[in-house]
């Protein structure tokens, strides 16, 4: 599995729900989870050892945009 697709799977297991999409918004996420984006990205620097700048993280719109964030950082 690819790592954009392995961040989806910590970002669906951190808000428990297996519905989030790429295409999902990150202001949907923390409207409708009880979530924010930094811990989103505190659990994605932290599983796959990456460290995610904030200027790229707080231009990502949709959940697809923070996963690609995750396999750029690990290249």
């Amino acid at each position: 599995m690819n790592l954009k697709y392995e961040a989806l799977k910590v970002i669906r297991e951190q808000v428990g729900d297996r519905g989030i999409g790429l295409t999902t918004t990150v202001a949907a996420l923390t409207e409708k989870y009880e979530t924010s984006i930094e811990q989103l990205v505190e659990a994605l620097e932290s599983e796959f050892g990456v460290e995610l700048s904030e200027e790229l993280v707080v231009d990502a719109e949709t959940v697809g945009d923070l996963c690609a964030l995750v396999a750029r950082a690990d290249e």
